[in-house]
């Protein structure tokens, strides 16, 4: 495995606020938007700390979304992924690929929530909107110092 192409993906994944998440829409187009990056040290310390002891795979992904979104709704029926990290201004930038799951460990909910996100989340940590997906990828090509590519 190259170690240099796996530091980047640790060090964007720590470091960037958002990513970018491509799903597959019912036409079987990619639809992307940007969603938090919750292994961000910075912006979601809790929840980056508490991820990295969850799961031992330093590229393992977690997204906080609501459970009625588009995005979860697309998963559901496809649930390839594509999700890019990057660092626009260092030219540093890092795709990964792999199948997203809905998670529905409670433990997991109350170990990584932030009461500011009652804002999108009214009735807390409990409200049936709010949902962890998980990805693990399989596939990791980067951009920093020239082409960067490995199947996980």
């Amino acid at each position: 495995m190259d170690e240099d192409t796996i530091n980047l993906a640790k060090e964007l994944m720590s470091q960037v606020y958002a990513v970018f998440l491509a799903t597959i829409d019912e036409h079987g187009s990619p639809y992307i938007r940007a969603v938090f990056n919750l292994r961000s040290v910075e912006k979601f310390p809790k929840p980056a700390k508490v991820i990295e002891e969850y799961d031992k795979n330093p590229l393992s992904i977690y997204i906080s979304t609501n459970t009625a979104s588009v995005k979860v709704e697309q998963i559901k029926k496809n649930d390839e992924v594509a999700l890019y990290y990057c660092k626009p201004n260092d030219v540093k930038g890092i795709m990964l690929k792999g199948r997203a799951e809905i998670l529905d460990d409670m433990d997991l909910k109350k170990q990584i929530w932030d009461d500011k996100w009652k804002m999108y989340y009214p009735e807390g940590v409990t409200d049936p909107d709010f949902t962890i997906l998980r990805i693990i990828p399989n596939y990791l090509k980067g951009w920093y110092k020239g082409h960067l590519e490995i199947k996980l």
